[in-house]
């Protein structure tokens, strides 16, 4: 069986794929128009929808209309080729005597504009004699449906297409005012072709005051031109209905479009402008000066009146943009300001000019800067005034790759400043913690009361996830107990670590978690950590284990552990006796585990993911180190010490 007989396609494929070349009447209208163009029609008519009155819409033009066969390959092929399959130009009709005009249309996308209007939609068309109509619809599981209603095989005469609704009638926001101005506004530029709506003729009157302006240029010794300036006020996805229309006596010459010199004297034709701007210069001078060509395909250059003309006429042009510019740049000022001022004006002097200055440099000198986006870069910019940090934020962000850019956006589109501080402030402090640790070890005859023991009080969760609790606390209360029963409350720097319980060979810190009755009262000891840091050059063996298991039996004698409080005992140091490397089991609740230093170094590192092989030369590891340790330096009681003097 062929699979493929099985794929379907749901109701919304068709609006997906057309966009708003289906849900926009302004876009389809254009789209529409720019089909009668596309087949060199040099009048189209509309009648424009009304569902009040149930007035379908109907778009017809004389251009070279299609046979039944090319109606259906067209139609119905998805991502339609218009350039591959017909070129960047259409020839006239075989009765009519024209250039080769550039074609809008690419994509075939065109033809759903029809269903912006109505559900369902006849198309007509003659060419060659022949002439057929074809009913055009939707259904639930595909997204063109065509049904044949005649087919005239010859004898027709004329060419063109009608393409007619005949379905429920759309409601559109659009009226016929603003159909005019919309079309008016980018198909006026080539008189020859002419779009009537509603039977009158769309003309220069039909472009509201805000997209039409004209200006007249005396040209010293040669003569005076006329031009109309015509803004969309959207800039279209293409420069291909914009540019410069030369016109004279009421005929087009060449094509209009942004031409080179154009481009290099007046505008980037990559900007918004290029795509927004129409301009139609009216010379007729310029025939009988002999500037134009013989076919009327463009203007001779080595023509000196031309020469004249064009360059004075795109200076003319280059100033209307910067007028108009200006016209917009100070509405987006004002609108700027209007959104920011109160922010702004809270500022201190020194920091409101320079955020008023920033605002006005960016709508100067960046067109192509939205409003929006200068609110939010100003908002930004206030923010970073009235931080601690000033612009500091902005020099770390001047060193950063174009990549760490992303990054940030994503995660910052995910993440709030302040959990992703929170997050990493945790990495930072156990990756510094992994880092000093592996400094400390390599240092021979390393000082474990002041330097190791302090890394493990910050440094539970390197045994594992069990140990994550910010509950494990040092217990000082235990610590005396060890100090009195076993005689070591004497031993070296006692009086300055009283959290640890310091031997000859090493030291113990004890870190409790408390259990709770029903009432949420403290009622002794839940899990106990013992971690007995030995010096290097001692092998840990049964004798250190039993050492551990002495404690636990001890204080469960003081009744300071219950038979039900876990215990876990570790004992770290540079080397393990043969055969002494398992754990030592004690009934169901305590372990005593031997471990090497640089185990507990590997698990940490793992636990964090690797990430300190990914990131050890971070600034904070580098620059750290320093701060880490006074850090970890105890704060010297003084009081205290007097105090024992005086006893």
């Amino acid at each position: 069986m062929d699979e493929t007989q099985d794929l379907f396609f749901e109701t919304r494929f068709l609006d997906s794929y057309a966009g708003s070349i289906m849900t926009e009447p302004a876009t389809a209208i254009v789209e529409l128009v720019a089909n009668g163009w596309d087949a060199y029609a040099t009048e189209v008519e509309i009648l424009w929808p009304d569902a009040e009155t149930e007035r379908q819409f109907v778009v017809r033009d004389n251009g070279h209309g299609m046979t039944l066969e090319e109606f259906r390959f067209i139609w119905r092929a998805m991502s339609y080729d218009r350039v591959k399959r017909s070129g960047l130009t259409i020839e006239p009709p075989s009765n009519l005597d024209g250039l080769p005009r550039p074609v809008f249309g690419r994509n075939g996308k065109g033809r759903f504009a029809s269903f912006c209007f109505s559900s369902e939609y006849l198309v007509t068309s003659c060419k060659g004699g022949e002439k057929f109509t074809c009913r055009v619809k939707r259904s639930p599981t595909a997204p063109l449906v065509i049904e044949l209603v005649e087919h005239i095989e010859s004898g027709v005469e004329g060419h063109g297409t009608e393409i007619q609704g005949c379905g429920e009638i759309a409601q559109i926001g659009l009226d016929e005012a603003g159909a005019r101005d919309i079309i008016g506004s980018r198909f006026l530029a080539e008189p020859a072709f002419k779009v009537h709506l509603n039977g009158r003729q769309i003309s220069f009157s039909d472009i509201s005051s805000q997209s039409l302006s004209t200006t007249t240029l005396a040209i010293p010794r040669i003569g005076e031109v006329t031009i109309h300036h015509i803004d969309t006020r959207k800039a279209d996805k293409t420069t291909k209905q914009h540019g410069i229309a030369w016109w004279v006596q009421r005929r087009a010459v060449g094509d209009f479009g942004w031409r080179g010199s154009d481009v290099d004297r007046i505008l980037d034709g990559r900007s918004s402008e290029a795509k927004r701007f129409t301009f139609i210069v009216e010379a007729d001078f310029l025939n009988q000066a002999n500037a134009v060509k013989a076919d009327w395909s463009g203007f001779e250059d080595d023509n000196a009146t031309w020469k004249d003309v064009q360059l004075a006429v795109q200076r003319r042009i280059r100033e209307i943009i910067d007028q108009t510019n200006q016209a917009a740049r100070e509405s987006k000022r004002t609108s700027v300001f209007d959104r920011v001022g109160g922010a702004v004006n809270s500022l201190a002097p020194l920091g409101k000019d320079r955020v008023t200055t920033f605002i006005n440099e960016v709508v100067d000198n960046c067109p192509n800067f939205g409003e929006q986006e200068i609110i939010q870069l100003t908002t930004i910019l206030t923010k970073l005034e009235n931080s601690k940090s000033l612009y500091g934020l902005l020099e770390v962000l001047h060193r950063q790759s174009s990549d760490d850019y992303d990054a940030l956006h994503e995660m910052l589109k995910e993440w709030t400043i302040g959990l992703a501080k929170i997050v990493l402030d945790e990495i930072k402090t156990r990756m510094r913690l992994i880092e000093e640790l592996k400094r400390k070890l390599e240092e021979p005859g390393v000082d474990e009361v002041h330097e190791l023991q302090p890394l493990f009080t910050k440094g539970l969760w390197m045994f594992g996830a069990e140990f994550e609790s910010i509950e494990f606390t040092s217990n000082q209360g235990m610590t005396k107990v060890i100090q009195n029963i076993f005689g070591v409350k004497a031993g070296r720097g006692s009086r300055n670590r009283p959290d640890f319980v310091v031997l000859d060979d090493g030291s113990i810190g004890l870190y409790a978690r408390s259990s709770y009755d029903e009432s949420f009262n403290e009622d002794g000891i839940e899990h106990l950590v013992i971690i007995d840091l030995k010096t290097t050059g001692l092998a840990i063996g049964s004798t250190e284990k039993e050492q551990i298991w002495k404690y636990v039996k001890e204080l469960r004698s003081r009744g300071h552990l219950r038979m039900t409080t876990k215990v876990d005992g570790f004992i770290l140091g540079d080397r393990i006796e043969e055969g002494e490397g398992q754990p030592r089991i004690e009934g169901d609740t305590v372990r005593i585990i031997p471990l090497h230093y640089d185990t507990i170094v590997r698990r940490a590192e793992k636990r964090l993911m690797n990430l300190y092989a990914k990131v050890q030369a971070a600034p904070f590891l580098e620059e750290g180190r320093a701060s880490l340790e006074q850090f970890l330096e105890p704060i010297p009681v003084q009081q205290a010490q007097l105090l024992e003097v005086g006893l």
